[in-house]
């Protein structure tokens, strides 16, 4: 899915420093703590409020257990009851609204009616819909909870799935804000161990709930430990906002030179609507790929990176190109301990945006050669931008100049976008899940999102080593069946680089 950051800004010469702490969480009464938003938080939140909840995310994770459906309800409610104190983020309330900062708050639950008040807004069992409705209506709807806090769905069998009617479906529907994809895959390794260990025979009562030390595990921000790490001094603030400065103005300046992707003409007469596009490799193609990238001596995160600046040159190249934007995230947990003392960071990804110069030669030969020398110049360009921590320190400043940015535009036009591509990684989501009394086998991860955007960004994981490539985008501004041409190129793309014998079934349609 397409991330939650948004386009560089240009450089405003006499703007002042920003702070650089990631705020404190403050109790303001018994059981209730605040603290404003900081970095990517605040554009996220304030983002998914003017643009009607714009990557609102939603999880679909399908699954086997060896209990009666009765019983799976019951444990899953009393999981998603300790949830909300041993992983507080899946509870925390965001603002709604512009103000600044936009605030976030937490509040335990006292008592059993106010628990079961909790429970009725953000938990639902659905028994007579299939899981892939369930996650279409979520992500064509803003999230209705209090603040935009998480909601659980478990869509039951035999209706989850039809075609697996012993299968059920885990759909869990969350702010950004709070969360990216590393932080996710923790949650639901914590969750579903949680399912095996609770009961499945009685409600529990938030008596039972352990709210001891909640505040320590409420979530920060990435800039919260890097203060505390590098104590980066004044000169080393400046040159972070000076380099976030001249992504704006590289950004401007390149625009008109990059290859890029072209929303349709006609959307004034186009309505909203968020689609979702998954293409798969087969287990032994996935391994293929990567043990031919470990030959060249490249990632698979530069070689899916070229593959989609590719296909947008296949799809939509005019002829005046000289190169490529292209917008890539990276993760501050390279830098800080996400789950360390200082307090667990959710949300830790940013975004930044890279200039690829384009070559004649890396066009005159095979798809693979194309690809390969795209990948080497998409590393060459982003590496100066993995070596300091210290843009961490901007991530206010850029924030900041985003909520302008979004203060003062109307709904996005008809312009051409940069390319974007959002690598996720291996993850690390485990498999089986077992206690005494209870086995869970998980089979799938399927991450979506709510798009209300012209910008449409590529995402690539793997799972248990079958890679997945994905992209979320909004009806408006591209029809569906041109996005399904470009990610079977995309997917094309990739695939060259795999030996022929393993190709059967890749091309370059769907």
């Amino acid at each position: 899915m397409a991330p939650t950051v948004q386009q560089p800004t240009t450089y405003i010469p006499d703007a002042e420093i920003p702070r650089i702490d990631g705020g404190t969480w403050k109790r303001t009464q018994q059981g209730t703590w605040t603290r404003p938003c900081s970095g990517g938080e605040t554009g996220v939140s304030y983002n998914q409020n003017v643009r009607d909840g714009h990557t609102e995310l939603t999880i679909q994770v399908p699954f086997n257990i060896n209990l009666s459906t009765r019983e799976l309800v019951q444990r899953f409610r009393n999981a998603w009851l300790v949830s909300h104190s041993r992983t507080p983020e899946i509870a925390v309330q965001l603002s709604t609204g512009t103000e600044l900062p936009q605030m976030m708050k937490y509040e335990v639950l006292h008592s059993d009616a106010e628990a079961a008040a909790w429970m009725q807004e953000t938990f639902h069992v659905v028994t007579d819909q299939n899981a892939a409705d369930v996650v279409n209506m979520t992500y064509n709807r803003r999230m209705p909870t209090k603040g935009k806090r998480n909601m659980m769905y478990l869509v039951a069998g035999p209706h989850a799935d039809p075609q697996n009617p012993t299968q059920h479906t885990l759909v869990w529907n969350l702010s950004h804000a709070v969360a990216d994809v590393y932080s996710i895959v923790q949650f639901l390794n914590h969750f579903f161990k949680t399912v095996t260990q609770v009961a499945g025979d009685r409600d529990y009562s938030v008596s039972q709930i352990d709210y001891s030390g909640v505040v320590g595990r409420l979530p920060i921000s990435p800039l919260t430990p890097y203060q505390e790490q590098y104590k980066p001094n004044q000169e080393q603030i400046q040159q972070a906002i000076a380099d976030a400065a001249r992504q704006g103005d590289m950004y401007n300046s390149k625009m008109g030179q990059s290859v890029a992707m072209y929303p349709e003409e006609d959307i004034a007469e186009r309505d909203h609507k968020t689609h979702c596009i998954r293409l798969q490799y087969s287990l032994e193609q996935s391994r293929a790929l990567l043990a031919q990238l470990r030959e060249e001596k490249i990632s698979i995160t530069f070689a899916t990176a070229a593959a989609t600046v590719l296909a947008v040159k296949q799809t939509y190249a005019k002829g005046h190109e000289t190169g490529a934007l292209l917008g890539m995230t990276r993760n501050a947990r390279r830098w800080v301990d996400t789950n360390g003392q200082a307090g667990k960071i959710p949300a830790a990804a940013d975004c930044v945006f890279l200039w690829i110069p384009f070559e004649q030669q890396w066009f005159q030969g095979s798809t693979r050669d194309s690809v390969l020398h795209i990948a080497r110049a998409i590393r060459k360009e982003l590496g100066p931008h993995l070596v300091s921590p210290h843009y961490i320190s901007s991530m206010n400043f850029t924030s900041a100049r985003a909520v302008e940015g979004l203060a003062a535009s109307n709904e996005p036009t008809a312009a051409p976008c940069a390319p974007g591509f959002s690598p996720q990684g291996a993850l690390g989501l485990e498999r089986d899940f077992e206690s005494p009394t209870a086995s869970i086998q998980v089979h799938d991860f399927i991450h979506t999102g709510r798009q209300i955007n012209d910008s449409a960004w590529v995402g690539m994981f793997s799972l248990w080593d079958r890679i997945t490539l994905s992209i979320g985008f909004d009806g408006k501004y591209y029809d569906p069946a041109g996005m399904d041409t470009f990610m079977a190129l995309t997917k094309s793309n990739l695939a060259s680089i795999i030996p022929r014998r393993f190709k059967r079934g890749i091309t370059s349609r769907l």
